[in-house]
């Protein structure tokens, strides 16, 4: 197949970034991992997944975790990124995969391996899929997008040094709408393998 390579991939609210992943994980026949780093995280840190789903991409940082001690705690995000980023590089120092979000792109800034991707669509395009998706009137499937790319943007910001979903983060942006979800992961799998025989 091809060598060691990590992609990360940024994604806009209904742009299909989650499903172009999956597909392209599975084109090049590696590791996809996007959920299943909260569950991840909630193994290595025993925190109940249920906790730390709520904070998963989230810069709000509400909850404090209160120490056995009841001393100070730490703000489950805070821990909750902390956590996350340990587990991406361990991931990525294992196998070629496909990392979904989480500031991966940052997360792994200095790897010479690192494909960075942004997945994105006109905001018509994004609202449309999430109605059809999610069975939501436009109204509420036009709020989903702007809150949840509210919610990313101010993750990314705050963690990172970078804006999210802005050129020079990213090795290559994407509008999924043109190829669709088939397409772009077909045309991702081409950039990828071009990338990875660059590497050598």
């Amino acid at each position: 197949f091809m060598d060691h390579m990590v992609i990360a991939v940024g994604r806009r609210y209904g742009s299909g970034g989650h499903e172009i992943g999956e597909r392209l994980a599975k084109r090049l026949e590696i590791p996809f991992y996007d959920r299943e780093l909260v569950e991840m995280a909630s193994k290595k840190s025993g925190i109940a997944q249920g906790v730390l789903e709520i904070h998963n991409e989230r810069a709000v940082q509400a909850t404090l975790l209160k120490t056995k001690s009841g001393a100070g705690g730490q703000l489950i995000g805070e821990l909750l990124f902390q956590l996350q980023s340990q587990i991406i590089r361990e991931l990525a120092e294992e196998s070629s995969c496909v990392i979904i979000g989480r500031c991966a792109n940052y997360v792994l800034r200095d790897r010479a391996d690192l494909f960075s991707v942004f997945v994105t669509a006109p905001e018509e395009k994004r609202v449309q899929r999430i109605m059809e998706r999610n069975r939501m009137c436009e109204e509420d499937a036009r709020y989903a997008v702007k809150k949840v790319d509210r919610q990313r943007r101010e993750y990314y910001d705050h963690y990172t040094e970078g804006r999210w979903g802005e050129m020079e983060g990213y090795d290559l942006m994407v509008d999924s709408s043109i190829l669709g979800i088939d397409g772009t992961a077909e045309l991702l799998e081409e950039k990828a393998r071009a990338f990875a025989a660059c590497l050598v």
